[in-house]
């Protein structure tokens, strides 16, 4: 499957694990695709460097190398704006259509009460490895 992860999906598998990391070695064992853009990589980086996450600067940019070793990157065109009640949230929208993936997962209510965009499933990443356990 080719996915679109929301940020707070990548913070908890590097720090959490549970199904978002699930969802990651899913991504890292070949199992699904990745899709992501510049911009958010940049918003993983600024949270995952938060001062409340104890993480150095080599850790972080460590792990979004890794992102960028296992990942298609999309160039965003701005093209979809004030679709989410939360506008950082159209860029996950706009990378999703561009890479014309299977499903968005997130932790986000803002992207989750969507429940789909232009036919794209809005998954948690719970109901995501569900799906695809059976």
């Amino acid at each position: 499957m080719k996915l679109v992860l929301d940020t707070n999906v990548f913070i908890s598998s590097f720090f959490w694990g549970g199904n978002p990391r699930k969802v990651m070695m899913r991504i890292i064992d070949g199992k699904d695709t990745l899709f992501v853009s510049d911009e958010i990589l940049q918003e993983v980086f600024s949270v995952m460097a938060r001062p409340k996450f104890g993480v150095n600067h080599r850790q972080v940019t460590h792990f979004i190398d890794s992102i960028e070793e296992v990942a298609y990157g999309v160039n965003l065109m701005g093209m979809i704006q004030g679709v989410c009640r939360d506008s950082d949230d159209d860029k996950i929208l706009e990378c999703a259509v561009l890479g014309k993936v299977d499903f968005i997962i997130s932790g986000d209510n803002d992207l989750l009460s969507l429940k789909e965009f232009q036919g794209i499933p809005i998954l948690t990443a719970s109901e995501y490895i569900n799906k695809m356990e059976v």
